[in-house]
């Protein structure tokens, strides 16, 4: 199962719903608006991140900027008061599973939730694919074939 956390209904939280879905993924929606963060789930997805408060705080947001906050300048605690206060600083969506964290929707970076075994099938089903289409589907297979390795390369490191 994956979560997903926003704040607004938007494009990019719909898109990753309905990724999630068709690849089969149970996915649990919260709305931080309504129901805020704690502490220590702000925590815990501060420890899945990869690139620290970069890949959770929106520096485009109007919130960010009203704010007038550089979260590098922030203790932790501080920052956790300021998301629980205003959940519109944060990227929209948030997606996790007890390992891997994806902020907002980009289709590469979903992978990650994909078991091992289903890439694998898929990248069967798109081997036998390939000798069939013309020469733009090939392309379009040989990419989505390298995106695949990408990723179980990525799971193994």
């Amino acid at each position: 199962m994956v979560n997903l956390f926003f704040h607004t209904n938007d494009p990019s939280k719909r898109k990753a719903v309905q990724w999630l879905t068709q690849h089969g993924i149970t996915v649990s929606q919260r709305n931080i608006e309504k129901e805020p963060l704690t502490t220590p789930e702000i925590l815990d997805l501060l420890a899945l991140s990869t690139d620290g408060t970069d890949d959770l705080i929106s520096k485009r947001s109007h919130d960010t900027k009203a704010l007038q906050m550089d979260a590098r300048n922030l203790t932790i605690n501080q920052l956790a008061q300021a998301i629980e206060k205003s959940p519109h600083i944060l990227r929209n969506p948030i997606i996790f599973n007890d390992h891997k964290m994806v902020t907002g929707f980009d289709q590469e970076k979903m992978g990650v939730f994909i078991s091992k075994h289903q890439r694998r099938l898929e990248l069967n089903r798109l081997l036998a694919n390939l000798k069939k289409g013309t020469p733009q589907v090939q392309t379009e297979l040989i990419w989505q074939i390298a995106r695949n390795n990408l990723n179980e390369f990525n799971d193994v490191n």
